[in-house]
């Protein structure tokens, strides 16, 4: 909850709720790609996921500081519910998967290193927010393209690996699309960081 008035204030706590998304896809992340994370790791993401939508309907009921306050808000707002969705998402689809065998080796590494370079940027995103820093922003900015290409490289594994299961097969396609879509949202964050920096000066 805000309880500091001004600018700098509200852009720290929306930093925080960037940083609790990034909680728990840490913990949805982890039971994803790790067969030994387990239970722990779910009930992590899911805690950060249930402090997340308390702390965004408390900050729903607080008067916004000024323009820039307005604008940065409900943006940053909206991106961080698109990103709570998208993790909520990723649980499900951690559960499911326990009912099934692990991916292997070849596809796990691929798979481990999209969610680590978004993980990477939601991280990035949130310290650019709370600094204002333009080299912050442009360096979230710049490592974007660096999602989609491995996005790229898994979906050439995938077309042509016979052997891969399509059931398998088709949970990654979705994993990488949610683990895209947290990196598009993190560099929205990152660009309403910067657009409205001199706000907090």
């Amino acid at each position: 909850m805000i309880r500091m008035s001004g600018y700098r204030a509200l852009v720290g706590e929306l930093a925080g709720l960037v940083r609790l998304v990034h909680t728990a896809l840490c913990g949805a992340t982890a039971v994803l790609t790790d067969p030994a994370a387990g239970h722990d790791a779910i009930a992590t993401a899911e805690r950060a996921l249930a402090e997340l939508r308390t702390r965004i309907e408390e900050d729903a009921t607080t008067a916004l500081d000024g323009r820039p306050g307005v604008v940065v808000g409900i943006h940053v707002g909206c991106e961080v519910e698109a990103l709570g969705q998208l993790v909520q998402r990723l649980l499900g689809a951690a559960w499911a998967r326990q009912e099934r065998e692990p991916y292997g080796d070849r596809l796990l590494a691929p798979l481990r290193g999209i969610a680590g370079a978004a993980l990477e940027l939601l991280s990035r995103a949130a310290d650019a927010l709370e600094s204002g820093a333009p080299e912050g922003v442009t360096q979230v900015l710049t490592e974007l393209p660096e999602v989609a290409r491995r996005q790229r490289l898994l979906y050439e594994l995938l077309l042509h690996d016979d052997a891969t299961d399509p059931v398998d097969a088709a949970d990654l396609v979705l994993l990488v699309c949610c683990y895209q879509q947290c990196a598009d949202h993190a560099a929205a964050v990152a660009r309403h960081a910067g657009l409205f920096a001199h706000a907090g000066a």
